[in-house]
């Protein structure tokens, strides 16, 4: 199962040309993790109020089109991977921009790693029962066979 989410380019995530900075991107990521985490019952400022984190500790992005300022995108999230402590993500940016970049919907690709870990000291931790069972549904067993 994947997860989705709408959000909408805004004048803050541009550069003067109105085009998305490409920091901006790992904004809208993030807010799409936490998207997911309250979607599946564990809002992440909840999971840090009780000293758990899922800091995000590797990052690969592959930028494939431009988003623009007003463009409504939709960011897909599937799992992976769920390890002992770490999850491995993987996200779609997909936008139907008004100037389109020859045909393409998929503007960018980005694989995370997020490991659970103690706030605020960063020892490593193992994923919480509940939170493993919450995760289950939404690994791609599709992604781990294509990996070989």
């Amino acid at each position: 199962m994947k997860f989705d989410t709408q959000k909408q380019i805004r004048f803050h995530h541009c550069d003067p040309a109105g085009i998305v900075f490409y920091p901006q991107y790992f904004y809208l990521l993030h807010e799409a993790q936490e998207d997911f985490l309250a979607h599946i019952g564990y809002p992440e400022h909840e999971l840090i109020a009780s000293g758990i984190g899922v800091p995000i500790v590797d990052l690969k992005t592959e930028f494939l089109g431009m988003c623009r300022y007003g463009d409504e995108i939709n960011i897909r999230l599937s799992l992976s991977r769920i390890g002992n402590a770490s999850l491995g993500m993987r996200y779609e940016v997909h936008s139907a921009s008004r100037i389109p970049d020859a045909g393409k919907s998929l503007k960018l690709l980005a694989k995370t790693v997020v490991v659970c870990s103690e706030v605020p000291h960063g020892k490593v931790l193992p994923i919480p029962d509940g939170l493993r069972q919450a995760l289950l549904p939404y690994l791609d067993t599709e992604l781990e066979e294509n990996k070989s």
